[in-house]
């Protein structure tokens, strides 16, 4: 047990584990949050979240029913907030607006 743990002491001084971007969960690019108005559950803001990733450009969603918020990670040389909110509407049912960030 004692030479595992050395072993394994070694091979985190050596930079050989796991590379730092594999141990986070995010997902680089840009970042907007939508106000999404109307979700009564979190089925809805399931609904959300699965529509939000089908858009092409999307690479990441977050949907909170309670807050109505939605943060969602995309690439801006694909889509647009306002693309996104304005499909997320159209197929959801439910109105996403961008929500501005404050000055």
């Amino acid at each position: 047990m004692r030479n595992v743990l050395v072993l394994m002491g070694l091979l985190a001084m050596l930079g050989l584990g796991a590379p730092a971007a594999a141990q986070t969960d995010k997902v680089a690019g840009d970042v907007c949050t939508l106000k999404v108005k109307g979700m009564a559950c979190s089925a809805c803001a399931a609904r959300v979240r699965e529509e939000a990733m089908k858009i092409d450009g999307v690479t990441a969603a977050k949907v909170d029913q309670p807050t109505g918020l939605a943060e969602i990670t995309f690439d801006r040389k694909k889509v647009s907030p306002q693309e996104i909110a304005e499909r997320i509407t159209k197929i959801t049912g439910f109105k996403a607006e961008v929500q501005e960030s404050e000055p």
